[in-house]
């Protein structure tokens, strides 16, 4: 009977975890909101928040593309290197392909992001490496191919047109990315590659040996992620209308920020895609926040690195990993 009483109160108490894992973020995006309005009442006006979401949209982006390999325990600091990128390539890609030069873009990052996951799973390099190695080159490549100079965005690619445009007053880019993430839910939650995903976050050797296949899990994450960077990368140049080598260049901090604030673990297993958009708004509002209280610009970056280590000291389960190295 204790025994039973013991698994049951374990069991409540699990769940009790879960509940404040979950909606934990969301009431700390609540509390911002608030505080914001309290100091200037203005953001939180229609057409404010609307801006604010747009303005949003390439973090949340990031964030979610990088949700999904720090799901399986790996994590992928590519991603602000294939947002730069992308914006140099519509515009070299342009005399080529045309009107369609952005779909192209977007399946060559897919492809690039899953010869990553292939590399790093097959081979098996750690993604920290495999990633940053990727990050230096992808760099690299955008200041070769731009000649290390920003460019005007040709005006007849269709999808940045369509992103720089409204419909019935709200901005593409929301739209957009609300297709993304119902596309992605509805595959992590109907498709055996979201379970997978969740397997092998919880331990690696289990999800062997329940038939997961690692490599083409990990090929498949990578691409989405590699694809979501991309789309982020257009959604910078619809915004600014001209392309830079360094465009997204402060982004990878947020985007790592984002992930480990809606509450995923950087150990991986825990989180999913809704946790990753409200940790890209927590971390966008954060920024918001920074500029009503006064902090310099050249300063946030302090403020992002506190809250990214206290967001993964919260998150990490200690018990999972054993030893912390």
């Amino acid at each position: 009977m204790d025994i039973t009483l013991d698994s049951r109160l374990i069991s409540a108490l699990g769940q009790r975890s879960g509940i404040l894992r979950s909606l934990g973020p969301l009431g700390v995006l609540v509390a911002l909101v608030a505080v914001s309005a309290v100091i200037a009442p203005g953001v939180i006006e229609v057409d404010s928040l609307l801006s604010f979401l747009s303005d949003a949209a390439p973090i949340i982006a990031l964030v979610i593309g990088g949700t999904l390999p720090i799901l399986t325990g790996s994590i992928d600091l590519s991603v602000a290197g294939v947002a730069s990128l992308t914006g140099v390539l519509v515009v070299v890609l342009n005399p080529i392909f045309g009107p369609w030069t952005s779909a192209v873009v977007i399946l060559i990052a897919m492809a690039f992001g899953a010869i990553q996951g292939f590399v790093h799973s097959w081979l098996q390099l750690p993604s920290f490496i495999v990633t940053l190695g990727t990050l230096s080159m992808l760099s690299g490549l955008a200041l070769l191919l731009s000649n290390a100079t920003a460019e005007p965005i040709p005006d007849n690619d269709i999808f940045v047109t369509f992103l720089s445009n409204s419909t019935a007053a709200i901005p593409n880019t929301i739209i957009a990315l609300t297709v993304v993430v119902a596309v992605l839910g509805f595959l992590m939650r109907y498709l055996r590659l979201g379970r997978d995903i969740y397997a092998l976050g919880t331990g690696e050797r289990a999800a062997i040996m329940s038939a997961v296949n690692v490599v083409a899990v990990r090929t498949i994450i990578f691409a989405v992620s590699a694809g979501c960077a991309a789309l982020a990368g257009l959604f910078l140049i619809s915004i600014t209308a001209f392309s830079s080598p360094t465009l997204a260049g402060n982004l990878l901090l947020l985007s790592i920020v984002g992930v480990v604030l809606g509450g995923t673990a950087i150990s991986g297993g825990v989180g999913g895609l809704f946790p990753a958009v409200v940790g890209g708004l927590i971390t966008s509002w954060l920024r918001i926040v920074t500029v009503i209280i006064g902090v310099q610009p050249t300063a946030q970056n302090i403020v992002f690195g506190l809250t990214a280590l206290i967001a993964v000291a919260l998150t990490t389960d200690r018990s999972k990993l054993g030893i912390i190295k």
